[in-house]
């Protein structure tokens, strides 16, 4: 007997009845459902182990063997309707909840041996053993693993159409620093404090700061934008105009 990796990654497919698979492997003891599987050499009563990939949490999400050889049925993505693919009939027996942090980690070089990229990988003997033991350990007494987010820090801020028209009004449709307007020019909404200077200096473009006395929302304050034509605009690039400002 062999074992073989499958893989699953819910972008690319959502696994829309996980939730009735736990139930199944409760009440039923299984959960049957077709893989897609690369490998022509799995065979029925092969050992399976279904490992999430993608964004989140990364892991074993589940066990089982195969009912069935390899067949040809249609592909499952929407977009490839009409083209075939292979899949296996597989019996899930275990299944942790990913969704309530629910996963063994892995590290896929040195569990695996290599980086599984398609379902059917075949494992080293060995491998398949340590980690369906680890698995099942693992299902008896879950560890739960939490979700961590990472907040990105924005790099840029868009003006809505609403702020750039209020701005460009209040300007007179003229280009502050030349005065030119349109059809002479086209017009920008331009940041006196520009937006790499804002970021370096507060470190966030969103959070309201005090300068020169004045509160600033964030770094699309009315306040902080003028008319520019498009010349003066470039040509001004990511440094901070006058008027300056002392901080």
């Amino acid at each position: 007997m062999k074992t073989f990796v499958l893989v699953w990654n819910p972008a690319k497919w959502p696994f829309d009845k996980y939730k009735e698979a736990l139930k199944d492997i409760q009440e039923l003891g299984q959960h049957i459902r077709d893989w897609s599987c690369v490998s022509k050499k799995i065979k029925s009563g092969d050992a399976v182990l279904l490992k999430k990939t993608g964004k989140g949490l990364r892991g074993i999400v589940a066990s089982g063997t195969a009912k069935s050889e390899p067949y040809q049925n249609r592909h499952w993505a929407k977009d490839k309707t009409g083209l075939s693919k292979q899949f296996v009939r597989v019996g899930f027996d275990r299944m942790a909840d990913y969704t309530q942090g629910q996963i063994l980690q892995v590290d896929d070089k040195v569990d695996f041996g290599f980086v599984p990229q398609a379902s059917g990988c075949v494992l080293d003997d060995v491998k398949a053993e340590i980690l369906m033991s680890r698995f099942h350990a693992y299902i008896s007494a879950p560890i739960i693993t939490p979700v961590v987010t990472i907040h990105t820090i924005k790099k840029r801020v868009e003006i809505s159409a609403r702020l750039r028209w209020q701005i460009l009004d209040r300007d007179a449709h003229k280009c502050w620093s030349c005065g030119k307007s349109p059809p002479e020019v086209k017009l920008h909404v331009d940041h006196l404090i520009s937006q790499s200077d804002w970021r370096a200096r507060y470190g966030s473009l969103l959070t309201s700061q005090k300068i020169e006395g004045k509160l600033y929302a964030n770094v699309n304050d009315q306040m902080n934008l003028r008319a520019a034509c498009s010349d003066c605009n470039l040509g001004k690039s990511s440094k901070t105009a006058h008027p300056p400002v002392k901080l």
